[in-house]
């Protein structure tokens, strides 16, 4: 796919020998994904976090005597959460707006409760559930007491089980409360659209924040704890985003996007499981994706950013077809290690229309040292910023293509953007140790960062085998 002319203009027109006066930043935000808290990374307290209320849960989590942080390949213990948490405060006092995009709970939730807690029925994981997600909105309240917090839910984020959150179901009634308590406020409209499917539609800081479920978009998801009678929540979801978007429009708000999934192909899996030139695994079904697309080009003047979390890797998205793209989605990395990287968030500083000028990845630098000894202290630091890092002028369409073309063309810069992936840890790659090679998956994620149409990506991936 070749650079827009457009945004190439602009990315000229911006840099410094545009000889343009840098707009002033409006407010700080700060967006974190994937915490995938484990309350149950001590089993021995699950009880007696089913006896307790969400508000004495510290006291028990702190209680236990493994001191330490979760450790690769798990999902994020309280101590994890709670240095996160603490680092983050310290970094961004008061920040305008918290983003997180989704993935609350932990991998699993379901079989670890029933292996440890005295009462594994439904409506005890069920409550146990609900505690855990109001324990986290508290936590993060008690942090930024005075914040908008808008949270989008992930594949994990139910009760049902992973991809099978129930429209109109209980998990959705559940955490309406914890929505209202985040975001500082409600009315009826949102208060409909996120207890049917999930998605809200709220105005903070100067910015509409659509905060849209597109867990309903996955090829994995299936309404298992509904009834086949149910329309299609992938559908509805997206006349949801469509009716929001032209209401923005009309209005003349700048929109950000907040959501789980990010579009186009999973690399991970596609390196994983796929094959040249037949088998290559898609993010969404297509029938939703194409029709995304078409929003995302019809508002392209209205939408200003967008964030998605998922891959657990700092990532972004070009969204184009043919000869330009015509929008990017930033993915921010996950708290939880679970799959290897560092746990990481980030902070964004934007201008009054939404833009964003630039942005910093914060990161944990001792994961190993922290997870096996409780007495040693958590270190986190920022990795890099995306001004100095890549030297573009902001975090923009114009400036996601330049860095894009730079992976591909500049080893030095494709080596570096190698290890920023992966929030620099090297136990990620040495995962892949004795199966495809490091090439390969550095092809196969490169590949879906500039390419969501399957035809492109497998252009760019199989090569001459496609």
């Amino acid at each position: 796919m070749r650079l827009g002319l457009a945004a190439a203009l602009a990315a000229l027109l911006c840099g410094p020998a545009g000889g343009q006066t840098a707009p002033s930043v409006a407010g700080k935000v700060l967006v974190m994904s994937d915490l995938h808290f484990d309350p149950m990374a001590d089993p021995r307290l699950v009880d007696r976090l089913v006896a307790a209320e969400p508000e004495q849960w510290a006291t028990v989590l702190e209680s236990s005597d493994d001191k330490s942080l979760s450790r690769y390949g798990r999902d994020a213990n309280w101590m994890l959460v709670r240095s996160a948490f603490r680092y983050m405060k310290q970094t961004i006092p008061d920040p305008a707006l918290i983003l997180i995009s989704g993935d609350f709970l932990a991998h699993g939730l379901r079989r670890e409760f029933d292996a440890a807690a005295g009462d594994h029925s439904r409506a005890a994981h069920r409550a146990f559930v609900g505690k855990t997600m109001q324990f986290l909105a508290l936590q993060l309240k008690q942090t930024f007491p005075a914040t908008p917090i808008v949270p989008a839910l992930g594949n994990n984020d139910d009760e049902c089980g992973d991809y099978q959150l129930q429209p109109d179901g209980p998990f959705l009634a559940d955490t309406l409360p914890i929505l209202h308590a985040l975001v500082g406020g409600g009315g009826p409209g949102m208060d409909d659209s996120w207890r049917h499917h999930g998605n809200s539609s709220v105005k903070v800081a100067g910015i509409r924040v659509l905060s849209t479920n597109t867990d309903f978009l996955s090829i994995h998801y299936r309404n298992a704890c509904g009834s086949p009678a149910d329309p299609d929540p992938g559908q509805a979801t997206l006349g949801w985003l469509e009716a929001e978007l032209a209401a923005a429009s009309q209005a003349q708000e700048r929109v950000w996007l907040l959501y789980h999934i990010p579009p186009g192909i999973d690399g991970y899996a596609t390196l994983r499981q796929g094959m040249c030139p037949g088998y290559l695994i898609p993010m969404w079904k297509q029938a939703f994706a194409d029709r995304f697309y078409t929003l995302l080009r019809r508002y392209s003047e209205t939408i200003a950013a967008s964030f998605v979390g998922h891959t657990h890797m700092d990532d972004f998205r070009l969204i184009g077809d043919g000869d330009a793209h015509y929008a990017f989605a930033l993915i921010t990395p996950a708290v939880s290690p679970i799959f290897g990287q560092n746990p990481a968030f980030r902070a964004a500083s934007y201008d009054a229309r939404g833009g964003i000028l630039d942005e910093t990845t914060y990161y944990l630098t001792n994961l190993a040292a922290a997870a096996a000894d409780g007495n040693v202290p958590p270190e986190w630091q920022p990795e890099y910023t995306f001004s100095g890092e890549w030297n573009l002028p902001r975090v923009d369409l114009a400036s996601l293509e330049r860095l894009y073309s730079r992976i591909q063309d500049e080893p030095a810069v494709g080596a570096r953007w190698h290890s920023i992936f992966t929030v620099s840890s090297r136990f990620y790659w040495s995962q892949l140790s004795g199966g495809p090679s490091d090439a390969q998956a550095v092809r196969a994620f490169r590949c879906a960062t500039g390419n969501v149409l399957p035809s492109e990506y497998r252009q760019c991936y199989c090569g001459d085998h496609g």
